[in-house]
């Protein structure tokens, strides 16, 4: 299940956003230039984020990534291993500015790339994104900001009620999981929150990004919760997910399927 996923590629498509980007380890090479900003003031982002997420049920794992600013016109990040992406925008949008930007990459299934191999494409370290600021279409000087990736990887919650494919009453339907104390390697891990989303099976409604559902943050302490009253709606299938989050980050979902009476 894909949360609110800002479409670069089809952004790029038209010419408006171009993504320029090549992984480590990918066989991809070169970049943009050093940046040159119109003032050397440094403003930081907002937000920079680069995490794993892996998925138990699906057995695949990827990287995502987060961005949050004042302004941009291009980011370069680079990692231990050299510059890995490249962010531009271009044309109107250019002198416009970008702020916020999601991004993930593809997810192998572990039996095609084995997790060993997606891990080698971006090494633990710290992570630098960085490039020309901009605000109401001048260049202001450059914005940075610093993501700390590591390879602690959550196991997966055990889904526990509703049962997979059951049924279920359109009041006071709980869901619940097992707490995580660990990671895929059996190593101690501490998890910092719970993310429980609860989607509408069905196509997305064609203009709007995001699908009809719920997504909420609990505390670690958190293993189960109320589905709201009117949320359900009857006869309708939904499905289910709830991602552990490790300290750096690191997120490992499971996932499953129920439908309403």
């Amino acid at each position: 299940m894909k949360r609110a996923l800002i479409a670069v590629t089809a952004l790029a498509a038209l010419g408006a956003l171009a993504v320029a980007g090549t992984f480590a380890g990918s066989g991809g090479g070169g970049g943009a230039s050093p940046d040159t900003a119109a003032a050397a003031e440094v403003i930081p982002l907002k937000e920079a984020k680069l995490n794993i997420e892996h998925n138990a049920t699906d057995e695949d794992t990827g990287f995502q990534g987060f961005i949050d600013s004042e302004g941009w016109q291009r980011l370069t990040v680079r990692g231990p291993g050299g510059e890995i992406l490249n962010l531009e925008a271009r044309g109107e949008l250019r002198d416009l500015g970008m702020t916020e930007l999601f991004f993930e990459t593809v997810e192998p299934a572990n039996e095609d790339v084995p997790l060993e191999e997606i891990l080698e494409t971006l090494p633990e370290g710290q992570y630098t994104f960085s490039g020309p600021a901009i605000e109401d279409g001048v260049l202001v000087g450059r914005t940075t900001g610093t993501a700390l990736l590591t390879h602690d990887i959550p196991a997966g919650p055990e889904l526990l009620t509703p049962a997979e494919g059951a049924a279920v009453a359109l009041k006071h339907t709980v869901m619940s999981w097992g707490a995580v104390d660990e990671t895929i390697d059996g190593e101690p891990v501490t998890i910092i929150a719970y993310q429980l989303i609860i989607e509408k099976v069905g196509d997305p409604t064609p203009h709007m990004i995001g699908k009809f559902g719920l997504s909420m943050y609990l505390p670690p302490s958190v293993t189960s919760m109320e589905v709201p009253e009117g949320f359900l709606e009857p006869g309708t299938e939904y499905a289910w997910e709830v991602l552990a989050i490790e300290a750096s980050g690191n997120q490992t979902l499971s996932s499953g399927t129920f439908h309403t009476e």
